[in-house]
């Protein structure tokens, strides 16, 4: 059954649903004073979650608030903000208006229309002070490395077609860039709704690797064969010389190419190995819309599979990164057993069918980078604009 996704504030008197319809309770998003704490669950009873039945379950599913700390709203340094898309137009009305905000308060958004099929996606961003780009070499990559070229500013944050950033998204992803070590930032991402099956199914596979505290990772505490960990490429900024000097995304990997994904793990891992700090800001959040299809879902994880043993087959065959060695049978073994002894503690588990998909997918990376392994690796390519009349300042 279908969950209300919500979004509640602690420090004020607790919101009561009435009138859930058809969906079974709540799924809230948990902030004080605007920085997201936790993540409850609260099924209803009668049709309806109380306050007192979100508060009691606020206490046991999240604990006493950090009184200590408040989200500011302080001013970022210019950024470029880089959307890639294909052919989504029905999913980028939403993620375009949400970067209004940022747009207004001076920063630059980029969209990159990578090989698309028609000008729907250039003709929906006309409509918008946003700057056009199009990228006729299909590739998420690819269309990563075109936005990075023509980025205006020394920051630059990316996120998904199917992402909604909120207000405080860019201030709170930007803000660890004050310390020279860091060289990306990384942010939380949640459930833009719960509406079908699949993305109940989609949120019961990723939801328990949320975290809502601040970390740092770098080497050699996070080896490079576990980064991984550092987050996603729907919620990421770089700095923009670092993706210059190591060469840009890794074209061989992500959406578009036989490994599916894995070019944001893939980049963090390099970042890494050059001494780098990633870090993680739970307050950088962005809405994420999981598919609606059980069939899509299925693909998507197998996709992870594949991009994530393609990634640590490079690591291993190109980069001679033993650790590897350490890292593949771990990830491979580790949510099954997690899996379990969820299971045995009565405790929300990940499907296991979803898990078998991704297995397949891991069994499968190896071989689809060894397709890919001698194709370009990157191209960053220079700086000219052109967009079929498209671009604007």
């Amino acid at each position: 059954m279908s969950m209300r996704v919500a979004d509640i504030e602690w420090s004020t008197p607790l919101p009561a649903f009435d009138s859930l319809g058809s969906a079974s309770g709540v799924l809230a998003l948990v902030r004080w004073h605007g920085r997201p704490v936790g993540l409850v669950r609260v099924n209803a009873i009668q049709g309806a979650v109380t306050p007192d039945m979100l508060h009691a379950a606020i206490e046991a599913q999240v604990g006493a608030p950090d009184v200590s700390e408040a989200n500011s709203m302080a001013s970022a340094p210019p950024v470029s903000i880089i959307i890639c898309t294909r052919d989504r137009s029905s999913l980028l009305p939403t993620c375009l208006e949400a970067q209004r905000p940022h747009a207004a308060d001076g920063h630059e958004v980029i969209v990159v229309d990578n090989a698309p099929s028609s000008e729907t996606t250039a003709t929906l961003v006309s409509q918008y002070p946003y700057r056009y780009v199009c990228e006729p070499t299909p590739g998420l990559n690819v269309a990563r490395n075109r936005g990075v070229a023509v980025a205006r500013y020394n920051i630059v944050a990316f996120t998904d077609d199917d992402c909604v950033p909120d207000r405080a998204w860019l201030h709170a992803l930007t803000a660890p860039f004050a310390d020279p070590l860091v060289g990306a930032t990384t942010g939380l991402v949640m459930p833009l709704e719960l509406e079908t099956v699949a993305q109940e199914r989609f949120e019961a596979y990723c939801g328990n690797r949320r975290i809502f505290q601040q970390r740092l990772f770098c080497a050699p505490e996070t080896p490079p064969s576990a980064a991984g960990v550092a987050g996603m490429g729907a919620n990421m900024a770089i700095r923009r010389v670092l993706l210059h000097q190591v060469g840009g995304f890794d074209i061989r990997f992500d959406g578009g190419t036989p490994t599916l994904s894995g070019g944001d793990t893939e980049m963090f891992a390099r970042l890494l190995a050059a001494g780098q700090t990633i870090a993680y800001c739970p307050d950088a959040l962005v809405w994420h819309r999981h598919c609606r299809d059980v069939a899509r879902l299925r693909q998507v994880v197998f996709g992870y599979g594949v991009g994530l043993y393609a990634v640590l087959s490079k690591r291993l065959i190109e980069d001679r990164d033993w650790r590897v060695l350490l890292t593949a049978p771990r990830w491979l073994v580790g949510p099954w057993l997690k899996a379990a002894w969820n299971q045995i503690l009565g405790w929300p588990s990940t499907p296991l069918d979803l898990l078998w998909f991704e297995l397949w997918g891991a069994f499968n990376g190896p071989l689809r980078y060894r397709t890919v392994r001698h194709l370009a690796h990157s191209t960053i390519t220079p700086e000219v604009e052109y967009a079929h009349g498209y671009m604007r300042a």
